[in-house]
């Protein structure tokens, strides 16, 4: 009961906590980068064009989980052209009271909210555009080791191609954390992980302790391989903006 107790808290640290910080930090260092190749050399506004997408759902993700956590919104724009003076490529505003504790918990979430929206809306573009790719992913998911499980899912090459066009730019423009962000995320960090494994060590007493923490594996394992996705990915269009503005 004991190593049961322990598992359901680390994947629920892992998932809430772990997973999207590691790769947020890797793909924000990434994508920044890569931002920086591409104003270089086409021009600062050129960010807009190349991940604009990705800053409307990094913003909405932020603006959304805001609001869920009862943060009083004082201005947002979902995308924004930067200056010179002012590189923001978007933002959301927000207050909230520190002495509420629910609010508080929220500024981690907040924090990292574009990875899980970035995720989401990358799941979304797979399940339109690449079915069978979608779909397998989901049954990876379920039976990782099953040998009855196609080793590669099959796909059409129009559907790949402007799933990759897409997703590619949903990634350089949404996956890249500002230093505000981290820092928001890290002023609710310690009390939203005493709540996770409070809340973790209740629910592995209750009868739908089993199905709960199978789905929350489940989503842990599609987040992390959407990340290595979208880092494989990042690096690719890293190097290739790298090399045109050299």
């Amino acid at each position: 009961m004991l190593k049961e107790i322990i598992t359901n808290i680390v994947w629920a640290l892992g998932l809430i906590a772990g997973v999207p910080f590691f790769f947020i930090w890797l793909l924000s260092r990434l994508n920044r980068n890569t931002k920086q190749h591409i104003a270089n050399r086409f021009g600062i506004n050129s960010q807009l064009y190349f991940g604009f997408l990705g800053i409307m759902i990094h913003e909405l993700s932020h603006l959304i989980v805001a609001m869920i956590f009862g943060h009083r919104i004082t201005g947002f724009r979902l995308i924004s052209l930067p200056t010179n003076s002012n590189p923001t490529l978007g933002y959301v505003n927000h207050r909230w009271n520190q002495a509420n504790f629910y609010q508080n918990i929220g500024n981690l979430f907040i924090g990292i909210a574009p990875i899980f929206g970035c995720c989401l809306a990358t799941l979304a573009l797979a399940k339109c555009l690449i079915p069978n790719s979608y779909t397998w992913l989901l049954e990876f998911t379920q039976l990782p080791l099953s040998v009855d499980l196609q080793l590669s899912p099959d796909f059409h090459w129009q559907g790949l191609l402007l799933f990759i066009i897409l997703a590619a730019n949903i990634c350089i423009g949404g996956f890249d954390l500002s230093p505000a962000d981290f820092q928001n995320a890290r002023q609710g960090f310690w009390q939203a992980i005493i709540t996770i494994i409070i809340l973790s060590l209740l629910i592995s007493f209750t009868p739908w302790q089993a199905t709960l923490f199978t789905e929350l594996r489940r989503l842990t394992i599609i987040i992390t391989a959407i990340s290595i996705f979208n880092l494989i990915l990042s690096g690719t269009f890293n190097l290739i903006f790298r090399s045109l503005s050299s």
